[in-house]
This record gives structure tokens, C-alpha cells and sequence, in this order.
């Protein structure tokens, strides 16, 4: 089951933020999870249950770290690899590489779905050790190529917007932003279970700022760009808002609105955060400016920045698609 559950919680932590940030439902669902969990039983069983995938991911952890490096990603490109063979997500995985990529072969596809699931593992791996002695050398562990720009603004106190998509191991970037002398604030979901959220929040230190979605998830987003901070949003998956929807790999998709609101409203620059694995457990990671042009009203200028920002992710998954995690349902609708 925790395994099952892992791509839930490494893809929550990273992405789910941004799209009900002003959601007014939100208070009506959690509303509704204390109802479920009224029932005396049923709560024994769902706390029993959140303390089990607690002690099992902190075992995890553990014994992650106390494994070398390679030896550890090597052990979560093989769960990966299993993953693919009893065909989790497999079906899912090869619909968005068709879409994605329709001109390639068949056994193409699934070559790179295969080697999409073990990069994962990797990832997974490397997140959860990440507290023992890769947190002391994520400076050695990745290359971050065109910094400039970013830490120009930092030292005029100038914020910016940082949209990634969930490509290499995209999560140990974020933490690896403030080694290199920068102050990332991640917008994050909350898990339902507590612990699990906890745990998740405590793997990067105290290198990351984490805001979470919800009723405050605005003031906190403009303490954080008063305060010059990196605001850095996970910005490929589905917008469940539903309400901004433009072209992903090809296919119109429902798309997250926040970076046009950041660029539009508080005039940020937006730049593309795309990393990559390499040889020796390293990674590569480069920061570009998406460039972006004036548009006549504020709801024309967030299009386009939803545009840029898909084509600027888009490429970077094209140049990288082994390394993407096609596990998602990218191009859903939801009947309202």
C-alpha cells in the first residue's frame, strides 16, 4: 500500500498547490472528511492506518540513508521497474506518450514509459533520503546553470516566478535552490494524513518555505515576494479549476492560472527551472527566462503567460521525456 500511495505523496507535495489556493469549497471537503470520520470505528482504523504509512516511510528513510548513494537509487530504479512490470499506471502512462509523442513507434513508447517508472523510483529515493548526507552535498549532487539572473534580483530584493514541471528529480531542485544562495518558497497541498504531511515538510530542513494552500495561502504568497523569496510553482499538471486551458505537448489542457496572477498582478519575471539526471547520480538543472510580451488587459496577458509556460516545459519534456513523470492524467475534464 505504501508504495502504491509514494507517486501520490511526492506528486502532492510538489504540485497540487496552486489550483484551489482560492478555492471557497475547500472548508465544505474538509467538512465533509471530519463527517467520514465520525464514526468511532472508522477513525480507530484511519488513524491505525496514517500511523502505519508514517512508520513505514520513516523506516524507508532510514534505511535509505544508511545505504550509499548509488546503491540506494539503484534500489528505487528497480521498484520502478517492477512498478512497470505488474503494469502500474502502465495503461495511463502509454495514452499521454501517444499523445505526447504520436509520430513515435509503439515499442518506443513503452521504452520510455519504462524508463520513466525507474527514474521515479530514483526520485523517490533520493527524496526520502535526502535528510541524511545528501542535504550536506546537494551542492556536489547538482549543477544549476544560469543562476544569474535570479540571484541579480535577490540582491536588488526583487522576487520571481519559477515554474518547473515534475522532470528529473524535480523536488531535491527546490531544496537544492537555497544552497545555491537563493530563498525558494514552494506552494504546496496538504496530504490527508497529517503525518505523512509532516514528514514530507521535514525532509528539505529548513531550506524551503513551504506555503500551503488555503484561505492564507495569499498573504502568505505576498510576504514571501515582499520579502524577495523565489516563489516556485510545480506548473505542468491539471488545474482542477478548470478555468484557463491552452496547449500542453500539442493537446489543449486545463492549465495552472497562478503564474499569469504573479506576472500580471505583481509584474515578476517567469523563468523555466528544467533538470535532468546524468552519469554518476549528478544532475544538471537550467534556469531560462520565458520570454514574455505585453498584452492589452489582464486577462489577455494571463493567456499568454500560460501559454509561454507550457511551451517552455513542453520542450524541456520533449528534449527529456524518459526522465518525465507521465503518471498523471494531464489532459482530463471533469463534468461540473
Amino acid at each position: 500500500m505504501i508504495l502504491a500511495e509514494t507517486p501520490l505523496i511526492i506528486q502532492n507535495m510538489s504540485h497540487g498547490p496552486a489550483n484551489d489556493v482560492l478555492d471557497s469549497r475547500q472548508p465544505a471537503r474538509h467538512w465533509s472528511l471530519l463527517r467520514m470520520s465520525a464514526d468511532p470505528e472508522r477513525s480507530v482504523a484511519y488513524r491505525a492506518r496514517h500511523a502505519l504509512e508514517v512508520g513505514a516511510l520513516r523506516a524507508i528513510s532510514m534505511a535509505l540513508h544508511v545505504l550509499p548513494r548509488r546503491t540506494a537509487l539503484g534500489l528505487g530504479g528497480l521498484i520502478g521497474r517492477v512498478a512497470w512490470m505488474i503494469r502500474v499506471r502502465r495503461g495511463l502512462i502509454l495514452d499521454n506518450l501517444a499523445i505526447a509523442f504520436p509520430d513515435l513507434a509503439e515499442d518506443e513508447r513503452k521504452r520510455l514509459g519504462r524508463a520513466s517508472t525507474e527514474n521515479f523510483g530514483r526520485t523517490v529515493a533520493e527524496f526520502l533520503r535526502f535528510p541524511g548526507g545528501d542535504r550536506d552535498r546537494v551542492g556536489d549532487i547538482v549543477e544549476f546553470r544560469g543562476l544569474g539572473r535570479l540571484h541579480q534580483l535577490r540582491d536588488e530584493g526583487q522576487s520571481a516566478a519559477l515554474v518547473t514541471g515534475h522532470l528529473g528529480a524535480w523536488a531535491l531542485y527546490v531544496a537544492a535552490l537555497a544552497d545555491a544562495g537563493l530563498e525558494p518558497a514552494l506552494l504546496v497541498g496538504k496530504q490527508t494524513n497529517p503525518g505523512v504531511d509532516r514528514l514530507i515538510l521535514e525532509l528539505p530542513g529548513d531550506a524551503v518555505t513551504f506555503i500551503s494552500k488555503g484561505r492564507t495561502a495569499p498573504r502568505h504568497m505576498l510576504q514571501a515576494i515582499r520579502a524577495g523569496r523565489v516563489m516556485v510553482m510545480v506548473a505542468d499538471h491539471y488545474s482542477s479549476d478548470q478555468k484557463l486551458r491552452v496547449d500542453f505537448l500539442g493537446r489543449p489542457a486545463y492549465t495552472l492560472p497562478l503564474p499569469g496572477a504573479l506576472v500580471e498582478k505583481h509584474g515578476l519575471s517567469l523563468f523555466r527551472m528544467a533538470g535532468r539526471r546524468v552519469a554518476g547520480g549528478r544532475h544538471v538543472v537550467d534556469i531560462d527566462p520565458i520570454p514574455l510580451e505585453s498584452r492589452e488587459d489582464r486577462d489577455a496577458m494571463r493567456v499568454h503567460v500560460a501559454q509561454q509556460m507550457n511551451e517552455a516545459l513542453g520542450e524541456a519534456i520533449r528534449h527529456c521525456p524518459e526522465q518525465y513523470y507521465w503518471f498523471h492524467d494531464r489532459w482530463k475534464h471533469r463534468e461540473r
